[in-house]
């Protein structure tokens, strides 16, 4: 008898610090979890349990995280003074939800003839994308750094040899920070597309690229990515 399958994503991060007179404090997470795509029939009326695990890695395992989770209508509806440990209220900032809701997101979904083999295609979503960050997002707002990987994802799609070869340059208020672009200019292979051989195709490039943008994506857009009209 086979075992059930399962699914399973693990993400490192580093959280800030917060400094309280002479003592520092882990700064909270805020996590969001999405699932890509539609349920299976017959799982539809399932329960489908999620198992949420946090690691403090090294000496950090001395202080042991506190873990709260809630269902996205469930955590949506609360009222936004909850307390994490007595040190932190979100009383006066917005709910990953409400952020979430609230910002409309307008180059999602894609159209239905999106071909992510094409420079040209990757070129006006990185336009999209531009024109959202400098019209409609907050530099505070927690899509922000969200929009930037996602910007600089399409902007090496349109011009795929960057920072070599030619490419157009991009709004000035737009910096050259996040995950994937500063890792794309280190040579890191798993934002290059780079085969182990050392050839480059192209289009297994555009296509690495594709591939990491929807699993980014996927992080605050939990609906179909491509339209299906």
């Amino acid at each position: 008898m086979s075992s059930p399958r399962s699914a399973k994503q693990t993400v490192v991060f580093y959280p800030s610090l917060e400094f309280v007179d002479s003592e520092a404090f882990l700064q909270p997470l805020v996590v969001n979890v999405s699932f890509p795509g539609p349920v299976p029939q017959h799982l539809i009326h399932s329960e489908i349990p999620i198992e949420i695990s946090i690691t403090m890695s090294g000496e950090g395992g001395v202080m042991p995280p506190v873990v709260h989770a809630s269902s996205w209508a469930t955590y949506y509806s609360e009222s936004a003074d909850t307390l994490i440990d007595g040190l932190w209220s979100i009383q006066d900032s917005p709910t990953p939800a409400a952020s979430i809701m609230d910002l409309s997101i307008p180059f999602l979904p894609l159209q239905c003839t999106f071909d992510p083999r094409s420079t040209r295609q990757w070129a006006k979503l990185s336009h999209d994308i531009e024109c959202w960050l400098l019209d409609e997002v907050d530099t505070s707002h927690p899509q922000r750094e969200w929009g930037l990987d996602a910007f600089w994802m399409a902007f090496v799609g349109a011009f795929p040899m960057f920072p070599g070869g030619k490419w157009h340059h991009w709004n000035p208020m737009i910096p050259l920070e996040g995950q994937f672009i500063l890792g794309w200019l280190n040579g890191d292979e798993s934002s290059s597309g780079v085969q182990p051989d050392g050839v480059v195709s192209l289009e297994h490039m555009l296509l690495t690229i594709w591939e990491m943008f929807c699993r980014h994506v996927a992080l605050f857009y939990p609906l179909p990515l491509i339209s299906t009209r």
